[in-house]
C-alpha cells in the first residue's frame, strides 16, 4: 500500500471500514435474528429489542434502522410473514431513532443504568403499541383498543424481557459495540 497514491489509499481505507461495518451489522442482525427465533416458545420475549437499542446507541439512527429492517425481515422468513411485519418494522425503527437520538451526545453514558433498563421496558410497551396501530387501518378504532388491550399482558411480557435484557446484556452489548466502532475508526 506503501506505493499506491494517495486517492488509493483513502479509498481503500473507506472501503475496508464500510467492509468492517457491513459485517457487524451481518453479525448483530443474525444474533437478533437467531435469538428471536430460539425465543419463539416463549411469547413476546427476545433479545432483538436490546440489540437494536445498544447498536443504536453506539453507531446512530441510521445504523439502528439497518438492523430493524434485517432483524423484520430475516425472523419473519421463519416465523411467519405479513402486513405486521411493515409494523414490526416502524416499531422497532421508530426505537432505533429514539435510541439513536439518545446515542448522538452519548446521553446513554449519562444516565444510570437502572433508568437505561427502564427504557428498554418502556420501548416493549412502545412496541406493542405500535404494531397493534396495524388493526386501526384495518378494523377501526373499536379493533384496535380490543386489540391492544387485549394484548397488554404480552407487551408487558416483551417489556419484562427488555428490562432483564438490558440488565444483564446491555453494558457488555454496548462495550463490545463500541470497542468495534473504534477499531472500524482508526483504519
Amino acid at each position: 500500500m506503501g506505493n499506491q497514491p494517495l486517492e488509493k489509499r483513502k479509498s481503500a481505507k473507506t472501503a475496508s471500514r464500510l467492509t468492517r461495518r457491513m459485517a457487524l451489522l451481518a453479525m448483530l442482525a443474525a444474533l437478533s435474528v437467531a435469538g428471536r427465533i430460539l425465543m419463539a416458545s416463549v411469547p413476546n420475549v427476545q433479545p432483538c429489542t436490546v440489540i437494536i437499542i445498544c447498536s443504536s446507541f453506539v453507531f446512530g439512527i441510521r445504523f439502528g434502522l439497518a438492523l430493524a429492517f434485517l432483524t423484520v425481515f430475516g425472523s419473519d422468513m421463519f416465523l411467519g410473514m405479513g402486513l405486521f411485519a411493515i409494523m414490526q418494522f416502524l416499531a422497532w425503527g421508530t426505537i432505533a431513532v429514539l435510541s439513536g437520538l439518545l446515542g448522538k451526545k452519548e446521553l446513554y453514558k449519562k444516565v444510570p443504568h437502572l433508568v437505561l433498563c427502564l427504557y428498554a421496558a418502556f420501548t416493549g410497551f412502545l412496541f406493542g403499541f405500535m404494531v397493534s396501530l396495524n388493526y386501526l387501518f384495518i378494523g377501526g378504532p373499536f379493533a384496535f383498543w380490543t386489540y391492544y388491550l387485549g394484548g397488554l399482558l404480552f407487551d408487558s411480557y416483551h417489556a419484562a424481557g427488555n428490562f432483564f435484557f438490558y440488565l444483564i446484556l446491555g453494558p457488555v452489548l454496548i462495550k463490545l459495540i463500541a470497542k468495534e466502532k473504534t477499531r472500524i475508526e482508526r483504519i
